[in-house]
C-alpha cells in the first residue's frame, strides 16, 4: 500500500513531536549535544566541543522558510535584547537543514537581518545531519506540487549551558519575554 505524500509528512511531524516531547521530560537525564563541526558563513569553524565552557542556544531552519524561521528569528532577536544581564558573548546558531540553497552567503545576509548574536552554520549534508542528530531534532526534504521542495525540521531553540547541557528546549510559540526569561537562565 503506498502512503501519501500529505499523510507521510503528517506522520513525520506527529513522530518528531512525540521524539521532541520525551526527550525533554522532566525527570529525563540531562543531554548532552553530540559532537558536530559546521562552518560559519564566514568561514570559520564552529566544533561543538569548543564551545564548552560558554552558554549558546541552537535552532534549526532555512532561508527560504515561508514563515516560521523568519517569524522565529524576529521573536528571538526580541528576547535577546531584552533577556537581562545576558553575556555579551551569547550566541544563537541557525544550523541551515538546507545546504543545497542556503550558502554561506545566501545564509549571511538573511541572519544578518536580524539579532548580530545570531550566527548562521552551514556545512556538508552529512555535517548537518550530525549536527541536527546531536541535538536529536530533526529535518528531511519534502517535494513539493511546484517540483520544488520545502524543509520539515524541528522547530525549537535548544539553550546549552555552561556545562555543556542542554537545559531548555524553547517552543517558538513563547512570547518574547517568556523566551527572554529562560535564555538569560540558562546562559547564568
Amino acid at each position: 500500500m503506498r502512503i501519501p505524500p500529505a499523510v507521510r509528512a503528517a506522520l513525520f511531524a506527529l513522530l518528531a513531536a512525540i521524539v521532541c516531547l520525551f526527550a525533554f521530560e522532566a525527570d529525563a537525564d540531562p543531554m548532552v549535544p553530540g559532537p558536530f563541526t559546521l562552518k560559519q558563513t564566514d568561514g570559520a569553524t564552529v566544533d561543538g566541543a569548543e564551545l564548552d565552557g560558554k552558554p549558546y542556544g541552537v535552532m534549526f531552519g532555512f532561508t527560504h522558510c515561508p514563515d516560521i524561521c523568519p517569524t522565529a528569528l524576529a521573536e528571538l532577536s526580541t528576547a535577546l535584547a531584552a533577556a537581562p544581564d545576558l553575556r555579551k558573548d551569547f550566541r544563537v546558531y541557525f544550523v541551515s537543514v538546507d545546504p543545497e540553497r542556503d550558502t554561506p552567503q545566501a545564509l549571511g545576509a538573511y541572519v544578518g537581518a536580524f539579532d548580530p548574536r545570531v550566527v548562521g552554520l552551514t556545512g556538508a549534508p552529512e555535517d548537518i545531519a550530525t549536527a541536527t542528530q546531536a541535538f536529536g531534532a530533526v529535518a528531511r526534504k519534502v517535494p513539493t506540487k511546484s517540483g520544488g521542495y520545502t524543509m520539515d525540521h524541528t522547530a525549537a531553540l535548544y539553550l546549552v549551558d555552561a556545562n555543556g547541557i542542554i537545559v531548555d528546549r524553547v517552543s517558538f510559540k513563547e512570547p518574547a519575554d517568556v523566551m527572554a526569561k529562560r535564555i538569560a537562565a540558562a546562559a547564568r
